[in-house]
């Protein structure tokens, strides 16, 4: 084999030509085009301003699909060591409840558009991920990589990605079924100090 080259290599110039820029394209092509980021894993995506154990937590939240977009709010709070939720469309139809623990995400009361086995099955998988990514006893928490990148905070599962967004946004991106959550922290009033 290293005879043919050394052949081709002393031959006609226009051969040697080509077999480098055949070289050069194929090593090219084997290069990767990844930005660059540094791998830490100092940080929490669920801070004290994000979520709250004590008090509940109420979220704007946009879910996007490649045909739609739902807009509502997502209001959770920590009940023992569960998290309960509720998920309301911006005309106040609730989509569905759902409960989470360190082991799974369980759907309740879904409303007959999303109550198909696949969908409940997706999300349900989605908010397990995004609600538990910080929580040192799920079972996918060795398989997460963190980052930062292009000012972001990044967290990687399989198929899946939290981005913390400078403005106060948290991402979830499922690029296997083509959906994103955004989630943004609604102000908590409190009607005791509410002055009229």
């Amino acid at each position: 084999m290293m005879n043919y080259f050394q052949n081709r290599m002393t031959g006609d110039p226009h051969t040697r030509f080509l077999l480098f820029c055949s070289l050069f394209m194929w090593l090219a092509g084997c290069s990767s085009a990844k930005p660059v980021a540094t791998k830490t894993a100092d940080f929490v995506v669920w801070t004290a301003d994000l979520r709250s154990d004590t008090l509940k937590n109420s979220y704007r939240i946009v879910l996007k699909t490649p045909d739609n977009s739902i807009t509502g709010l997502c209001i959770l709070k920590k009940k023992g060591g569960e998290w309960h939720g509720t998920l309301i469309n911006e005309m106040s139809a609730k989509a569905f409840d759902f409960i989470i623990t360190d082991e799974k995400c369980e759907l309740l009361n879904v409303i007959s558009l999303m109550d198909k086995w696949y969908i409940r099955k997706t999300v349900a998988a989605d908010l397990h991920f995004l609600f538990n990514v910080d929580n040192p006893k799920a079972s996918f928490q060795k398989r997460l990589k963190r980052f930062r990148q292009q000012g972001m905070k990044v967290v990687n599962y399989r198929k899946k990605q939290i981005l913390m967004i400078p403005d106060g946004a948290v991402q979830l991106v499922n690029r296997r079924h083509k959906l994103q959550y955004e989630l943004r922290k609604m102000m908590e009033i409190d009607p005791d100090k509410v002055i009229l």
